[in-house]
């Protein structure tokens, strides 16, 4: 049995690691699929200055953010039914590289499966790239999907 983390933004990439993931897997090994939501979504110095005069805390309930990530990976987790038998859903929130990496330690995975979006060289020294620091930090398999 083969204990496998999978990455998952909602994005295309994220989605062929899933795919991926139900390719390389047998029913009786456990997936744990994880998202992260950014620390700073809804009180960032971003946000302030966009919407600078309305509060966000009367329009946005706190932990509304989680509430509705659980709820996505309940979906794609339904979408695996059958064909894994264990999917644990683990939301997390801050940089998404560490707490990939983090996670893939707590539950001692064989292996982390990830999408690779593609920004090219420019897009990576602009955005740093989720992927390329899980690969160089990651204590674990990695395998990058594309």
């Amino acid at each position: 049995m083969k204990k496998l983390l999978i990455a998952y933004d909602g994005s295309e990439a994220s989605t062929k690691a899933i795919d991926m993931a139900l390719k390389c897997s047998n029913k009786e090994d456990e997936v744990i699929l994880l998202t992260v939501i950014p620390a700073a979504l809804v009180e960032s110095a971003f946000t302030d200055m966009l919407l600078p005069t309305i509060d966000l805390s009367s329009v946005v309930r706190s932990g509304s953010f989680k509430e509705k990530a659980v709820e996505n990976m309940n979906k794609v987790a339904k979408e695996m039914e059958g064909k894994i038998d264990k999917v644990d859903i683990v939301v997390e929130s801050g940089d998404a590289a560490d707490e990939i990496l983090l996670t893939s330690k707590k539950h001692e995975v064989d292996i982390i499966i990830i999408g690779y979006k593609g920004y090219g060289k420019e897009g990576r020294f602009l955005l740093g790239s989720v992927t390329d620091k899980v690969v160089r930090h990651a204590s674990r398999s990695v395998l990058v999907v594309r």
